[in-house]
């Protein structure tokens, strides 16, 4: 009988363990998409405009290639989210 209490308190004390390890991958998990995110907006939106102002100064347009380019990159980051939001849920 003791013997068996035993047991049951190791396999509570590995459980509990393990409780700890799989909110501390969630945490982790949640972080790096966070960071995913953000760092792949961002670059989106710079990387347009950077494109938008060079156009502009070869062609000399000044304003509407940085408009076009921000757009664009602003639609790309949004369809980046919705991407990857959809593979989270999977």
């Amino acid at each position: 009988m003791n013997d068996d209490k035993d047991k049951l308190e190791r396999i509570e004390k590995v459980l509990k363990k393990s409780r700890k390890k799989s909110d501390r991958h969630l945490i982790a998990k949640a972080f790096a998409l966070v960071t995913q995110l953000g760092l792949q907006t961002a670059c989106c939106v710079v990387i347009g405009v950077f494109l938008g102002i060079f156009l502009d100064g070869l062609f000399g347009t000044m304003p509407v290639f940085i408009i076009i380019f921000s757009i664009l990159g602003s639609a790309a980051s949004i369809k980046i989210i919705f991407d990857i939001s959809k593979d989270w849920k999977d």
